[in-house]
């Protein structure tokens, strides 16, 4: 009987894990984060979601958890986050910042976020104890892959999806892009996301799963997965980031490359015809699109700005400000900001000009290229609130997620988690996807000959990539959307280097 309740409980968590995955794009939609949704419960219904099933897998899985070593690893971390959680809401309770609302600071909302951080990895060691086989996980990644790359395809092509950048519907399709449309309408009006939330998290997400639906297409060339990996590259090229295009573009390569290296190195012949025809029209379809792309088209801020004339009197706000007439300065500030280029939500709602005049002051004297680089901004606000509070500690916890996301969340990964929880908080929440991967690389090194194959290192390779991308993009780490799926391809990962 005994027996029978466990292969009823493990069977149990093997559908719903494989479920739960496939559902995440569905969970990503727009309409589940709006304003109007959200204000029903306080967050976004995903949330609850994610967390409800999360909370049964992980029971699911530790009824079923006999290896003492891994029960011994998840005590040790837990204790260390739940040390550093103390000491991060004491730190940041703490928080001296010249603005009356502490800039939105909430005990509640870093526990929630703390807890959030952790649902992926506790998907790691979900799938790393479910043995999940190689065909429900490849038939999980080619579902998710085409839920995403057959909405932004289609919705693109009948003019219903969402812009990427705003929240407009887009103004022409993919045939627009031949006939002029650049000519009557910006990029933004044309790059496309389907019907999901964010372009730069969609395309995070297929930067991480192309490379994995190459291995897929290794193993199964059929024509089916051919069609997944040609409607990714489209919709990528359709997403308007830098990172969606370029990540096709590089992922195509090291396909290309590591089928080479296996061949010539490792004497395993995997080119075949239909593999070089997937290659081949892979590479078609990004240089048929690629300069008539959204990216491409995208002016720089030295084409917009480079060149253009400042439109402020600077010198009379210096002067204002030499003679201590800090009235003037705001009053200053007030009128002519707008002139100045800077966002209104940075100036008016982020970190509000009227109790930092010093701060935006520095911010009139930079050049009007820097004032409309609003990375550099966001950069600079979040250094300014930490050098003003000046307490060695918020390096070490940092100054809370919640003022990091009133002040606009960074969109540079790592670096965002740095200032916002600190170089322990990076350490204990996002470390382990980095040593994770490096462990089951190194391993994959030790054991060559059985363990280096074009599955494994593709794998760390899409792993390495999103991470690094990250940096650059933003906003991946954060999105449970990107994380859990990440989880589950680190977790199967892990299952197969060490557990095989």
């Amino acid at each position: 009987m005994k027996s029978l309740n466990m292969q009823y409980i493990n069977k149990t968590k093997y559908y719903l894990l494989i479920l739960f995955i496939i559902i995440q794009p569905i969970l990503d939609i727009h309409y589940l984060y709006t304003e109007k949704v959200v204000n029903i419960i306080g967050f976004s219904p995903s949330t609850i979601i994610r967390i409800v099933v999360v909370f049964i897998l992980i029971s699911l899985t530790l009824i079923t958890l006999r290896d003492k070593k891994t029960w011994a690893i998840i005590a040790v971390y837990l204790s260390l986050v739940l040390i550093y959680a103390i000491f991060h809401i004491i730190n940041t309770k703490n928080f001296n910042t010249p603005v009356p609302n502490s800039l939105g600071y909430s005990v509640i909302g870093e526990i929630f976020y703390i807890i959030r951080m952790l649902i992926p990895l506790t998907i790691i060691l979900i799938t790393m104890n479910t043995k999940i086989s190689r065909e429900d996980y490849g038939r999980a990644i080619k579902i998710i892959l085409s839920i995403i790359s057959f909405t932004i395809v289609l919705s693109n092509i009948f003019k219903i999806s969402l812009a990427s950048y705003g929240t407009g519907i887009i103004k022409q399709n993919i045939f627009g892009w031949f006939a002029g449309a650049y000519k009557t309408y910006k990029y933004s009006d044309l790059a496309s996301r389907g019907l999901f939330n964010s372009a730069n998290q969609i395309s995070a997400l297929l930067v991480l799963l192309l490379p994995i639906m190459f291995i897929i297409y290794t193993y199964q060339q059929n024509t089916k997965n051919l069609l997944i990996i040609i409607l990714t590259i489209i919709s990528m090229i359709m997403l308007g980031t830098k990172v969606a295009l370029y990540g096709a573009i590089i992922n195509v390569i090291i396909y290309f490359l590591s089928l080479i290296f296996m061949t010539i190195i490792m004497n395993q012949n995997l080119i075949s015809k239909k593999i070089l025809i997937a290659l081949g029209i892979s590479v078609v379809v990004i240089t048929s699109l690629y300069n008539v792309s959204p990216v491409i088209n995208r002016p720089s801020l030295q084409e917009n700005y480079g060149n253009k004339r400042e439109n402020i009197q600077v010198d009379v706000l210096k002067e204002y400000q030499k003679n201590n007439e800090y009235d003037k300065v705001i009053e200053f500030i007030k009128n002519n900001y707008k002139d100045a280029k800077i966002k209104d939500e940075f100036i008016l709602k982020c970190y509000p000009y009227q109790y930092d005049p010093e701060f935006w002051i520095e911010v009139f004297e930079m050049p009007l290229i820097q004032r409309r680089d609003w990375r550099l901004l966001e950069l600079k606000m979040h250094q300014r609130v930490m050098d003003l509070n000046d307490n060695k500690k918020d390096k070490l916890f940092g100054i809370s997620f919640t003022r990091s996301e009133h002040l606009f969340t960074l969109e540079r990964d790592f670096i965002s988690q740095y200032y916002s929880m600190g170089i322990l908080g990076v350490i204990l929440l996002l470390g382990p996807y980095v040593l994770i991967t490096l462990t089951c690389f190194t391993k994959i090194l030790l054991r060559f000959k059985d363990k280096f194959n074009v599955s494994n290192i593709m794998t760390c390779y899409a792993i390495g990539f999103i991470l690094v991308a990250s940096i650059n993009s933003g906003n991946v780490m954060d999105c449970l959307t990107i994380t859990i799926i990440l989880g589950f391809i680190i977790g199967k990962l892990t299952e197969d280097v060490f557990m095989k």
